[in-house]
């Protein structure tokens, strides 16, 4: 059955349960795994989803480590990260959003409290003993305190419970069918705050999966958010070394985890891993100084440092002059003066940020350019992430750093691009995040089963010309 589905999915990148079963009845070769016997798709979802599932990043792991010894050209030194975003299998208007969901159940907290304090009116004005408290949080136990105490009351006071049209309601079956309406609000909301888990949205159709922006937008570019997961993959030498799929929106929270699966997978961190503008981040420099790691992530704004300064964008912060000891010089030429040390501790690392002020701002004559605050130009700079940057700079501006920059292009977007266009694998078919992790890893050992075929075809002269451009980028 491995044997199969592996086949399956390196043939057509993805392949459904049904197009398996339809498979495993006409071809060839599968006929001949399964003694020309033909298991139905039930049996193939029980195989997938009991056996392989929960083993599935141990066998990709495997087959690589399988890969590396056939295929001399793999070199782990160097690991090329990129990310996307995929839709989900989940319907477009299902989202639930958390500021929402805190919006609605404040306000229904405060129906019923509301509710409550006109119980508590009705029993003291009927001589009745028992008092509800109105500051009690209203958790399922609460809520069915309540309910239970309206029950009692309803018997004590003999009320006649009645429905539909011509019938007058008793003033405590008011009160009660307008507190069961709320404590199903209240319900609703608290499985809410439960299913996002710290997420600012989720789908009822998929919990797990989170409303992002796509590049993509069929909606006629309306903007509309759609679920989705982040697929972080970790490429080398063409093959899919790692595979972390998260529920976040943005890149730069995913850097250390995937690279931390890495690390438990194959047992050591990669030297160096090339990376976009959205992986470049305080934490994420100081994490790989840390584990050794060359600093060749692009941070945000880089490409704007290497614009001329012109007449337009000199007043940005980023165009204003340093002295050695890195103090800003503002664009009229005054050294700006150190004003305090901010330390943050909100990260895994601590940031410690210089804030820089210039008096001579109320009479400069530049001031209506630079900036529009009362108390004058501002400037907050970080000196470690300084010389973080600096060494990013230093690393990418070399010749062997733009050949590995443009390495990572062709490996680690090319991979996507080869699963998107060419295999058709531009969405997600199964729901729940860890059967979207089994369906991941195993398109992506499909795809490294294809390339470790192709290059056991490759002629004598072009594996030569390969280790050739190998050896050159491991002199980096």
């Amino acid at each position: 059955m491995l044997k199969a589905a592996l086949i399956s999915f390196t043939l057509y990148g993805y392949c459904s349960l049904r197009q398996q079963e339809e498979l495993y009845s006409h071809d060839i070769r599968l006929l001949c795994l399964f003694n020309g016997e033909t298991p139905s798709y039930g049996t193939i979802s029980r195989f997938q989803k009991e056996c392989l599932t929960p083993c599935m990043e141990d066998l990709f792991t495997e087959f690589n480590r399988y890969a590396e010894q056939n295929d001399p050209q793999i070199d782990s030194s160097v690991l090329y990260l990129d990310g996307t975003k995929i839709e989900a299998n989940a319907n477009k208007m299902t989202f639930v959003w958390t500021k929402a969901t805190q919006k609605y159940l404040a306000s229904a907290w405060k129906s019923l409290i509301e509710i409550c304090e006109k119980l508590n009116a009705w029993l003291a004005s009927n001589g009745f003993p028992e008092r509800v408290s109105v500051l009690r949080k209203p958790d399922p136990s609460y809520l069915l305190e309540l309910d239970a105490l309206f029950a009692q009351l309803e018997e004590r006071a003999a009320v006649k419970i009645v429905t539909g049209k011509g019938h007058r309601k008793h003033p405590l079956q008011k009160l009660h069918d307008d507190f069961a309406q709320v404590s199903v609000r209240l319900l609703r909301y608290a499985v809410y705050e439960d299913l996002a888990d710290g997420r600012n949205s989720f789908s009822k159709t998929d919990p797990d999966a989170t409303f992002m922006h796509m590049k993509y937008d069929y909606y006629n570019h309306t903007n509309v958010f759609k679920p989705g997961y982040n697929i972080q993959l970790g490429v080398r030498s063409g093959y899919i070394r790692t595979v972390y799929v998260s529920q976040n929106c943005n890149d730069i929270h995913d850097f250390i985890p995937a690279i931390g699966t890495y690390c438990e997978q194959y047992g050591k961190y990669p030297k160096m891993v090339p990376a976009d503008a959205g992986y470049g981040s305080f934490e994420n420099y100081s994490w790989c100084e840390e584990h050794g790691i060359e600093l060749m992530m692009k941070y945000s704004g880089q490409n704007k440092e290497q614009q001329k300064i012109t007449d337009k964008n000199r007043f940005r912060s980023w165009a204003f002059g340093r002295t050695e000891e890195g103090v800003p010089v503002c664009p009229a030429g005054h050294i700006m003066e150190w004003k305090r040390t901010g330390v943050s501790n909100a990260g895994l690392y601590q940031r410690k940020t210089d804030y820089y002020g210039c008096s001579h701002c109320r009479e400069c004559p530049l001031r209506s350019r630079c900036t529009k605050a009362k108390g004058g130009r501002v400037i907050q700079i970080c000196h470690e992430l300084e010389r973080m940057k600096a060494k990013v700079r230093e690393n990418m501006s070399s010749d062997a750093g733009h050949e590995i920059m443009v390495s990572r292009s062709i490996q680690a977007e090319g991979t996507f691009g080869d699963l998107k266009e060419n295999y058709r694998y531009s969405r997600l078919r199964r729901r729940g995040l860890e059967n979207v992790k089994f369906e991941v890893l195993i398109v992506a050992m499909g795809h490294n089963i294809r390339k470790l075929n192709n290059r056991n075809r490759m002629s004598c002269p072009e594996l030569e010309r390969y280790g050739k451009l190998k050896e050159q980028k491991s002199e980096i």
